[in-house]
């Protein structure tokens, strides 16, 4: 009873160890490619696709399903415990296929999507995640093999590796509206010869915003970034965008932020502040 409990209490504490190491490693080391890594359809334009390519060398096959997740202030993309009575979810009216792929090496496949559209569907923004799960076990060969050492764990950790991309259906007149806030503007040192120009992005209207940032000093653009987004039903994002080299800003300088949304050719929002 003791050599029982000793071995599985090595077990545990030898799977708990791995799994700790691999989670922060899954997300680098995917083998699968997707374009586009967004999907926006509408009442005009209710299709799309995504082609996903195999990577890596060896066979592979995923899941693919449509989840609920949110946005954070700070971007990060979370999972949904509880649902918020302001937030409106794609799961339910966006169908599509398949469902599973397997992918030979260097082989792709195209997911189908379409928006199907209720009669009774109210006005407003709908967005889930497609998530494509690598299918293999979490944890497999655990169990115990022949040994000259009764004590002795023998396991094989292997990692279920997903990504997702957002799924957004947009259902009548939608409008968004977005502003920089000036008094959040600061200049952060992240290294010691690498700024940081921190804001933040205020969002209001009936849709999300997503594009990218650019900060100018006179003529001179210091510092981008690209692929913000703001989802519905968030009010506003934390952004920070690093200053390209060789520029370094000090206080006293006058710089000019902009957000402009992807393909628009006018920013949505725009300030110009004295660095404090």
């Amino acid at each position: 009873m003791k050599l029982f409990n000793l071995k599985s209490a090595l077990l545990g504490a030898a799977t708990a160890c791995l799994l700790s190491i691999c989670a922060g490693r899954a997300m680098a080391e995917t083998d699968l490619m997707v374009f586009p890594t967004r999907v926006v359809m509408n009442d005009k334009q209710r299709t799309a696709q995504i082609d996903v390519i195999n990577t890596s060398a060896m066979k592979a096959s995923y899941k693919i399903s449509l989840v609920r997740k949110r946005m954070t202030e700070t971007g990060t993309i979370e999972d949904i415990s509880a649902p918020d009575p302001t937030e409106k979810f794609a799961d339910e009216l966006v169908k599509y296929s398949p469902r599973q792929v397997t992918l030979l090496p260097g082989g792709g496949q195209t997911i189908r999507m379409i928006f199907k559209l209720p009669a009774d569907l109210a006005d407003g923004e709908y967005r889930s995640h497609l998530v494509f799960t690598k299918m293999a076990s979490g944890i497999s060969d655990l169990a115990e093999k022949e040994s000259p050492n009764p004590t002795a764990v023998s396991m094989k950790v292997t990692v279920n590796v997903g990504i997702s991309i957002p799924v957004i259906a947009r259902h009548g007149n939608l409008e968004a509206q977005a502003a920089i806030d000036p008094a959040s503007v600061k200049i952060t040192v992240v290294e010691p010869k690498q700024q940081l120009v921190d804001f933040i992005l205020a969002r209001s209207g009936t849709r999300s915003v997503y594009g990218d940032v650019a900060v100018f000093r006179g003529e001179d653009k210091v510092a981008v970034g690209s692929g913000f987004a703001v989802y519905t039903p968030n009010g506003q994002r934390k952004i920070g965008v690093h200053v390209l080299e060789p520029y370094q800003l000090k206080s006293g300088e006058k710089i000019r932020l902009q957000f402009t949304e992807k393909e628009a050719k006018k920013p949505l929002a725009e300030t110009t502040i004295t660095l404090p």
